[in-house]
This record gives structure tokens, C-alpha cells and sequence, in this order.
């Protein structure tokens, strides 16, 4: 199975944009002190991260047929919102504090180790990523 992938690479990019934006457009609202602010451009960025990593998750599935429950794209995000999360702190973006990021780090990497296992055991029921029933059909 292919780990790197041209719909993968187009999906960091895209998640490191939108990642750097989100992370500018909070510290504008936090520094206005505007909980609205910060709450809507939170959940245009969960919404609009969905939707990319759905339609590249799609392209990919349709172009290489890797069958990996989609963890490589969760793998990418974690290493890109954590990273730029941790960025924008030591540039001294108003973001959030250092304990806070370590926090949701922590449990997010639960999250992904979780995701690991199901992705192990679903790994286990292919053949080079290709799902058994669709070759042997």
C-alpha cells in the first residue's frame, strides 16, 4: 500500500492553510475578546476541515483504492494541528496556553492510537490494501 499518495499531499497542503488561517483568525477574535467570533470561526474550521478531508478522502478511495478507513488523513491532521498549534504559541499568537495544547494533544493521540488499532485489525482483513471481497469476486 502506498503511503503517500498526490490526494494526500493536495490534503496536508490544504489542512496546513486552513490550519495557519484558523489559528490567525482565532487569535484576532480572542484578542478582541469576542466569544462569537472564536466559537463561529471554530466551527467553520471543523466544517470546512470535514468537508476537504471527506472529498479528498473520496478521491483517493476512487483513484488507488486504498482501503485504510481513512488514517492516514487522520495521522496528517494531527501531525499539522498539533504542529501549527505549538507554532503559533512560541510565535505568541493569543491562541491558547501551553497546558491547555498538551492536553488536547494527549487526548487527540488517544483518539489516534484507537484509530491505529481499528485500523491494524482492518488492515489485517485486505490484501495490500485492497479489501479481500473486491478481488476475489
Amino acid at each position: 500500500m502506498k503511503l503517500l499518495t498526490f490526494r494526500l499531499g493536495q490534503f496536508a497542503i490544504s489542512a496546513l492553510l486552513m490550519t495557519v488561517l484558523f489559528r490567525y483568525a482565532l487569535s484576532l477574535s480572542i484578542g478582541v475578546e469576542s466569544a462569537l467570533a472564536s466559537a463561529l470561526c471554530s466551527v467553520m474550521y471543523f466544517c470546512l476541515m470535514f468537508l476537504v478531508g471527506w472529498y479528498f478522502g473520496k478521491k483517493e478511495d476512487e483513484e488507488n483504492g486504498i482501503y485504510d478507513i481513512g488514517f492516514r488523513f487522520h495521522l496528517v491532521t494531527y501531525i499539522i494541528c498539533v504542529g501549527v498549534g505549538y507554532a503559533s504559541y512560541y510565535i505568541d499568537l493569543n491562541t491558547e496556553n501551553i497546558r491547555a495544547m498538551t492536553i488536547s494533544t494527549i487526548c487527540w493521540g488517544i483518539g489516534l492510537l484507537v484509530h491505529l488499532i481499528f485500523f491494524v485489525i482492518a488492515k489485517k482483513r485486505t490484501i495490500k490494501g485492497y479489501v479481500k471481497e473486491d478481488i476475489f469476486e
